[in-house]
């Protein structure tokens, strides 16, 4: 079995640069579990989204009939009365939203997070809506500095991102600028993610520990006043077809596909752990499970200055988007009278916004009973070193137009829990981060290996941010025998010896 990285060799300013002879040998997976990477095409954040590449989507192949059919076989009626409940319920909880707008979305302190002070009913909150803004998670003046040696780092040298043909990027192909890889190990942002993974249950059987983050490094935001480019469409991340199509990830919806969506659990693991979600290889296709998809604020913006918006409504919306592709209207332009059917009135099949190689979105067309012109809400203004979270079924997207007077600025940093096909990832981006290429997950190239300032070993902080880059061995000590297996096959995953 590989050996741990020496303490001595986290000093060693070779080892730091990833200049390290040894550091190939002893910072990759043992032979038992492979994580051999194969480089995406390169690109941009436009490649996973059909509206922003233009492409159609035309009716899925014939299999797709069989799998919705596989799927509801013996549950057609119960499908149909559940859906009938479904529409009604929505009505009361879209009507809500559009209401309070911005006022539903829970608003925590990171200092109650810290004292063990959260109330019951924040907690009730976050699960309801499946979002959360968390004041206050960095400095407001470290903030501000990791944001300026950021735009140093950026504008020092011409940086691919989206739009392409523009000379002014919004998303950065960055991944390794100092200041993100600082962001991602700061121990408030880990202390943030591990509290918000808790939020989430798992049987005893399954290997996770939703105390320990893990680091999924993303991209950089830096959108400018006027931009009216990066205007996301409403979507889900985790996947498209896979939700259908996988079965460990469908059977994570087989409440709702038994026509019992009131007994859909979001907050339970079941099926997520082991789903595909990534089974076309899509540009921008995630393999890891990410409990939440979250950010760090690094300047001061909210409604209508290009912030993110969210429908906030989980459980039923999220019963409603799954079971869309089994109904159709039988009165046309009406909300009532839909009936169950495999395919659309020309004999099509369709998977309503899931195509394969791309994520699920969600348009006003297809998903009409959620009044998404209405319920897409934009997130409160937040300040630099406020983080927002959102769930893994959240369907999100950006405004259309950033009409403030300053660049809506974030650092993408995704919630990550420690489990085996995780610990497989960060493997593999840590070999990325080493020598300074894009993270598995992204478009491939270069990326920032040939930039002598990109980060560094030594800008992570603490061992908790060198542990949620496998760069240190997890240790779940004083735990039961499962935590002691897990902890054992992370390690051999992540090249440690016991």
């Amino acid at each position: 079995m590989l050996r741990a990285v020496s303490p001595n060799c986290l000093k060693c300013p070779t080892f730091i640069a990833g200049k390290c002879p040894g550091t190939a040998k002893r910072l990759v997976a043992t032979e038992a579990s492979p994580v051999a990477r194969k480089d995406k095409q390169e690109g941009d954040i436009s490649s996973v989204f059909s509206t922003f590449s233009g492409r159609k989507s035309p009716p899925l192949p014939e299999r797709f009939r069989d799998l919705k059919r596989n799927l509801t076989t013996g549950f057609e009626e119960q499908i149909q009365k559940s859906w009938d409940d479904l529409v009604e319920v929505l009505k009361i909880r879209t009507e809500e939203v559009a209401t309070k707008r911005e006022a539903i979305i829970p608003q925590l302190k990171f200092s109650n997070i810290q004292a063990g002070d959260v109330s019951p009913a924040d907690i009730a909150a976050i699960r309801n809506t499946g979002v959360a803004v968390i004041r206050g998670v960095v400095d407001k003046e470290v903030t501000e500095d990791l944001l300026r040696d950021a735009r140093r780092y950026l504008t020092s040298r011409p940086f691919k991102g989206f739009p392409s043909t523009a000379d002014q990027k919004i998303i950065y192909e960055s991944y390794w600028s100092p200041s993100q890889v600082k962001a991602r190990s700061h121990p408030n942002m880990l202390a943030t993610q591990s509290w918000m993974n808790q939020l989430y249950s798992a049987d005893t059987d399954q290997k996770i520990d939703l105390s320990v983050p893990l680091a999924y490094c993303d991209r950089v935001q830096i959108r400018p006043p006027g931009d009216k480019h990066f205007g996301l469409p409403p979507h889900v991340d985790g996947g498209g077809v896979e939700r259908w199509e996988d079965r460990a990830y469908n059977h994570t919806y087989r409440k709702i596909f038994e026509g019992k969506w009131r007994e859909y659990d979001p907050w339970d693991l079941t099926g997520r752990l082991e789903a595909e979600m990534n089974m076309y290889n899509g540009p921008g296709g995630c393999s890891v499970f990410r409990s939440f998809q979250s950010w760090l604020g690094l300047s001061r913006h909210g409604p209508q200055q290009g912030t993110l918006v969210v429908h906030p409504i989980l459980q039923p919306t999220t019963a409603y988007w799954m079971l869309r592709p089994f109904f159709k209207p039988t009165r046309k332009d009406s909300l009532d009278g839909w009936k169950f059917s495999l395919d659309d009135d020309e004999g099509n099949v369709y998977l309503h916004g899931a195509n394969p190689g791309t994520m699920q979105e969600h348009t006003p067309i297809h998903h009409p009973h959620l009044r998404l012109t209405e319920t897409m809400i934009p997130y409160p203004t937040v300040e630099p070193g406020d983080t927002v979270f959102w769930s893994a079924d959240t369907i999100h997207g950006t405004e259309m137009e950033n009409t403030g007077d300053i660049d809506a600025c974030v650092f993408y940093i995704p919630s990550v829990p420690l489990t085996p096909n995780n610990a497989q990832y960060v493997a593999q981006q840590r070999e990325a981060f080493l020598k300074g290429t894009p993270p598995p997950d992204f478009p491939g190239g270069l990326g920032e290996s040939e930039f002598s300032d990109r980060a560094t070993i030594a800008d992570i902080q603490l061992e908790a941010g060198k542990v949620a880059m496998g760069l240190s061995p997890i240790k779940l000590a004083g735990k039961d025998e499962n935590s002691k297996q897990l902890e054992q096959e992370v390690n051999h995953i992540m090249g440690f010896s016991s």
